[in-house]
């Protein structure tokens, strides 16, 4: 008898800091339900994004390419509509595909695989033109969203239109959960969910502030690194956090982000719960992770854009009940476009055209001594930033950065990446090893050239969108549905 196809429920982040979950080894951090589903299923520890910047990461996840090959290195690039994803394989093996809540997808297209949308992506995501309906989410706290002091600034205890944006998320998909389990229905699902937490502004809710406001100290903040490469130390500059911001700030950041992480836990919480009161949990392969990580203060550095392992590691747990080994845990690295190639892998489909992920399969069922041990990150963005690409190979992590000295750190012995061995005589060999595979391939001189164009193209369109606010071209960008979830929501700090 032919096995079913399995269901997927993939649940993913924004912003999740990989060791800020109990199942981590965070002593402080309340994530049970997270916590259960790694207890379910393998955890990755060190699972990587392949850029940290929110829309690379996610188009470079969806179609299990690098993100040179796919040209995408800001947040308002568009993903081609001819460009397969890993929903356009599911789709085309006859499964349903429903994506609800946050993808990042830029531009007319807001599927690219998916045939319904539940419930649409924030108004920052929907194209280059909607920067002033985030108003309408986000309120006072309307500069609060990016690499900003002002982020830092307006932390604190509150009520946002994204915590009342990932509720509305989390109830449509119970929603769409229940009403599947009552159809009874045979035609297996891909069913992606999208939330927001814990990404900025560091505003939680009151009750969850309140869980963590006595537990982190002043004497708990990360000390700002004063040995930072100059790449990094640019983007201190560039962001608004050298010199370091008030302490104040950053205890009030560190509580709510910790805030933060929790009301996405019982967001998840609420969605595997409804799948297992369906009765659709013993066959489904449940995935969490997130599209990249939180500085959270460490080498003083915030948010993102940095190959630090607190910006560009993520959590990744799957499970997948009596198919997949429970509670196990990976060391091997491995990447967000893993992810696409093992699920279809496992789901015994035909192979994505043009993935260059890889399937993890053989590290959820067994040990795999032939997993090659290397993960992939880059990184570029508008403005004069070097272009820049990590390599994690073993314990090592080998930064390369274009027209600057490269970094080598080995992890074991230095998980806070504070002493670079780049340059030093016994690692020549591995230095030259490394270098060798990160310049495979990928061409840092016509990477800052397209840069240097596209920051000129952007400039252009830019002034056109503020001149002209042109409208909304698809109203699943921002729907009314979604609208009056956001409207009852306070959009500013509490004092």
């Amino acid at each position: 008898m032919k096995q079913k196809s399995p269901n997927i429920l993939l649940i993913m982040s924004d912003q999740h800091h990989a060791g800020l979950m109990s199942c981590a080894g965070d002593s402080i951090a309340e994530t049970p339900n997270i916590d259960r589903l790694a207890r379910q299923g393998v955890r990755f520890s060190n699972a990587y994004c392949t850029f940290p910047l929110c829309g690379p990461s996610r188009m470079s996840f969806m179609t299990c390419r690098h993100p040179h090959e796919i040209c995408l290195w800001d947040n308002a690039s568009q993903l081609n509509s001819d460009t397969p994803t890993f929903a356009h394989s599911f789709l085309s093996a006859g499964y349903d595909t429903i994506l609800s809540g946050r993808m990042h997808f830029v531009g007319w297209d807001q599927r690219h695989g998916y045939a319904q949308r539940l419930i649409s992506d924030v108004p920052q995501s929907a194209h280059l033109a909607a920067g002033w309906k985030l108003r309408d989410v986000l309120g006072d706290l309307v500069d609060t969203p990016g690499m900003s002091l002002a982020g830092l600034l307006k932390s604190g205890p509150g009520r946002t239109g994204y915590h009342a944006y990932d509720e509305a998320v989390t109830h449509t998909t119970v929603e769409w959960l229940r009403q599947r389990g009552l159809s009874r229905q045979e035609k297996p699902f891909l069913l992606t969910v999208g939330y927001v937490a814990p990404h900025c502004p560091f505003v939680a809710p009151p009750a969850d502030f309140e869980t963590y406001r006595r537990r982190i100290a002043y004497s708990d903040l990360p000390l700002p690194d004063e040995a930072l490469h100059p790449a990094n130390a640019v983007r201190r500059q560039k962001f608004g956090t050298d010199p370091a911001p008030p302490v104040d700030a950053q205890w009030r950041s560190r509580v709510a982000y910790y805030g933060l992480c929790t009301f996405l836990d019982r967001q998840v919480g609420a969605v595997l719960s409804a799948l297992k009161q369906t009765e659709l949990e013993t066959n489904t392969i449940v995935i969490y992770c997130s599209d990249h990580g939180e500085m959270l203060g460490e080498h003083g550095m915030w948010w993102k854009s940095t190959f630090y392992d607190g910006a560009s590691r993520v959590p990744l747990i799957v499970a997948w009940p009596d198919q997949i080994t429970a509670g196990k845990l990976r060391p091997e690295n491995v990447s967000l476009m893993d992810i696409g190639p093992t699920l279809i892998d496992l789901a015994g489909l035909d192979a994505l055209p043009g993935a260059s992920g890889r399937s993890f399969r053989s590290l959820l069922i067994g040990s795999d001594t032939r997993w090659e041990d290397t993960a992939f990150a880059e990184y570029a963005e508008r403005g004069n930033a070097t272009v820049c690409r990590m390599v994690r190979s073993g314990p090592w992590k080998y930064n390369y950065y274009h027209d600057m000295e490269p970094e080598l750190f080995h992890l074991s012995d230095d998980p806070g990446e504070t002493n670079n061995l780049s340059g030093q005589v016994p690692y020549h060999g591995l230095e030259r090893h490394l270098n060798e595979l990160v310049l495979r391939n990928w061409n840092p001189r016509n990477v800052s050239q397209y840069m240097k164009r596209r920051n000129q193209e952007l400039a252009l369109i830019g002034d056109w969108v503020n001149s002209t606010r042109p409208p909304e071209p698809d109203p699943l960008w921002f729907s009314e549905r979604l609208e009056n979830w956001v409207a009852n929501a306070v959009t500013r700090p509490e004092d």
